[in-house]
């Protein structure tokens, strides 16, 4: 009698947590299609600012050039006398 109690109650448990799961599942693949849209739009979005970040740091990479050189420097120091 213990036994068969025990297996009522994992039944009790696991058959609502198995329906739930199955659900689930198939609530995800009837949306699917509804968000793979957005989804593409998002990784468009990304690709994007990946490529102007990068942009950006070329930018920076040719500032910091400009910045360190000797050039630059002795620019600045003359026209400071100017002033």
């Amino acid at each position: 009698m213990g036994s068969s109690f025990w297996l009522f109650v994992g039944c009790v448990i696991l058959v609502p947590v198995i329906c739930d799961a199955i659900v689930k599942i198939y609530k995800a693949s009837k949306s699917s299609p509804e968000h793979q849209g957005r989804i593409n739009d998002l990784e468009e979005q990304l690709q994007d600012a990946e490529a102007e970040l990068e942009d950006a740091l070329v930018r920076i990479e040719v500032l910091e050039k400009i910045v360190t050189d000797e050039k630059y420097d002795l620019k600045r120091e003359i026209d400071g006398l100017a002033n």
